[in-house]
């Protein structure tokens, strides 16, 4: 089993002070562009970041849905290695996973009965941190 090409995203949790974290969504819209989306995730207390390479209108659902920009695993390992911030659970089981064969970069939209936010633009976000 060889792990496929994923998405690159991020995960934050446990985000105390909003102004840092502001800082580090600007810090990661200046690497990789204005594609990339944000939403609160299923704790309350964290974010869920997307990098993609844009969206389109899905006619059968009646919603936008994401144009992935697929990277090979390895190296969006080490970029999430070397992003302060990054959950570092998620990294060391998405490490193992790598080395399995298995897919990584998994989000969920329910985590222990609770569900995460919905997708928007991280400029939105960075415009009115309110906004999720």
């Amino acid at each position: 089993m060889v792990s496929e090409n994923t998405t690159l995203t991020f995960d934050v949790d446990d985000v105390d002070n909003l102004a840092d974290f502001c800082t580090f969504v600007e810090s990661i819209i200046a690497l990789y562009g204005s594609q990339v989306w944000i939403r609160r995730s299923s704790s309350g207390n964290g974010y869920h970041l997307k990098v993609v390479e844009g969206t389109r209108y899905d006619e059968e659902l009646g919603q936008i849905v994401f144009i992935e920009k697929k990277m090979q695993p390895s190296d969006i390992l080490k970029i999430r290695e070397n992003t302060e911030g990054e959950c570092r659970g998620r990294l060391k089981g998405d490490t193992a996973r790598l080395h399995a064969g298995m897919n990584i970069g998994r989000l969920f939209q329910v985590k222990s009965n609770k569900v995460c936010g919905s997708w928007i633009p991280a400029t939105s976000f960075i415009s009115n941190p309110a906004s999720i």
